[in-house]
């Protein structure tokens, strides 16, 4: 009887979840949703900490904050929506943190040049830099010199980040689950096919079963609950299913052992 209690609860979740869905879609956060990116190159030693605490101060959306690129020395900042002025603001507080000459111009420099085209301002003729500076006032209201235009180093960036689909975080473990699962499903059919007639059969079925319900289950508890969806996300759905499959092993096997004591 709690069992059956327990499985209409988890299908009105259920069925709660695919309407919030439906009407929301999941919750994928900062990192996996549309959103603004900064990356900073500060290099050295920084505290993590401090740069938050800018981000904070600066950044009027709520912000993710971390170390980047493999030897740490450049920071990544995400925020839904990131204003000129709030990088500007930014910038200034990094300058001052850190004796750093960040400067909005030098953001938009690639961006201006990617949209007009240019490729390589090295190889340019003072002549068609004179006249690219000229092009860059006249459309951009942006001032550059020669030497700004032709630095490739690149200290700061600002890119459009695309939202992440939940299929392209789990769409990894797909496979190694459904083979994994194959595998599960002709041990129960193998192991316990003398629990009772048909065994073979509806054991399995029911394994499947379960697993459907409670994974559904707890992917609509984190659509209701508007919990973000992350990375560890795949991790909390095969941590679940393993739950699942030792849970109902456990069961199965004490069962068996029963009906070899009454057999014995």
């Amino acid at each position: 009887m709690k069992n059956k209690v327990l499985y209409v609860v988890m299908i009105i979740v259920i069925l709660l979840g695919c309407v919030m869905m439906a009407m929301k879609g999941f919750n994928s956060g900062i990192l996996y949703s549309k959103h603004k990116r900064i990356e900073v190159v500060i290099g050295g030693e920084y505290n993590l900490e401090d740069v938050e605490k800018i981000a904070k101060e600066t950044i009027k959306e709520k912000s993710i904050v971390r170390k980047t690129t493999l030897f740490e020395t450049s920071v990544a900042i995400d925020a839904k929506d990131i204003k000129e002025e709030e990088i500007f603001n930014l910038f200034s507080k990094l300058n001052e943190k850190y004796g750093k000459d960040y400067d909005v111009k030098d953001l938009k420099r690639n961006q201006i040049l990617t949209e007009l085209n240019v490729t390589d301002v090295a190889s340019k003729t003072d002549e068609e830099i004179t006249e690219l500076i000229s092009q860059i006032k006249e459309k951009y209201n942006l001032e550059y010199t020669k030497e700004e235009l032709q630095d490739s180093v690149v200290l700061v960036r600002l890119s459009d980040v695309n939202e992440t689909n939940i299929y392209d975080t789990l769409k990894y473990m797909i496979v190694p689950s459904l083979i994994a699962l194959g595998l599960v499903i002709v041990y129960f059919g193998i192991r316990f096919h003398k629990l009772y007639k048909k065994a073979w059969l509806l054991e399995p079925i029911k394994l499947v079963f379960r697993m459907f319900v409670i994974e559904a289950f707890v992917l609509s508890v984190v659509v209701i609950a508007r919990i973000p969806f992350a990375q560890y996300l795949a991790s909390v759905m095969i941590f679940v299913w393993l739950l699942i499959v030792i849970t109902c092993t456990v069961q199965n096997e004490k069962r068996l052992k029963d009906l070899e004591n009454v057999e014995g």
